[in-house]
């Protein structure tokens, strides 16, 4: 009975969520498995999205992502889109705080932002990525994103039937998942 007053709290932060475009959920975060000896060398470079859940700060099309390493150790995260024939960049700050689970990085794109869950499921490094975010809301729900980025603007059908599979098992609502427009993006 004590979270009985932060039910409301609750309720409006999911409430806003929703609307702002992340996916909801009630309960803890589905429990996943990640990506096994990641190596973080191979994954940086350009990635084109190919799906993703609704996102607020995602409106545009020919969406990318570019990591490289910095010389602290962290990786410099560019994600940058096409927002009405305007090219638009976000910078953030990528680390792994645990080396031992280095598929499970931390991701931040405002210096006074927390640092937030940046999980790869699954990556083939040269060619999908899956990646996935959850977080806890009080214990009452957790706000989702996910990502599907390819090296390539198109990705296989096949490939993406087996990573929504992959996500499907986890619990993760693939049904959230909407295409990225990558047509007519230039180089």
């Amino acid at each position: 009975m004590a979270f009985l007053p932060l039910l409301p709290l609750a309720v409006a932060l999911v409430s806003v969520t929703y609307v702002e475009g992340q996916v909801p959920g009630f309960g803890k975060c589905p429990t996943v498995q990640v990506q096994k000896d990641f190596d973080l060398s191979q994954y940086l470079g350009l990635w084109h999205e190919i799906e993703r859940f609704p996102f607020v700060f995602e409106a545009g099309k020919c969406i990318t992502a570019n990591y490289t390493l910095k010389s602290d150790g962290h990786v410099r995260v560019e994600n940058s889109e096409n927002v009405n024939g305007q090219a638009q960049v976000a910078v953030g700050d990528g680390y792994i705080p645990d080396t031992k689970e280095s598929a499970k990085l931390l991701v931040r794109f405002y210096a006074v932002a927390p640092y937030a869950p940046y999980w790869i499921l699954k990556t083939d490094y040269k060619t999908y990525t899956f990646i996935w975010s959850c977080g806890d809301l009080l214990g009452f729900g957790n706000v989702q994103f996910a990502w599907i980025l390819a090296r390539e603007r198109e990705l296989d059908p096949a490939v993406i039937d087996e990573l929504h599979k992959l996500a499907a098992g986890y619990g993760i609502d693939v049904g959230q998942l909407s295409k990225t427009d990558q047509a007519k993006c230039g180089n």
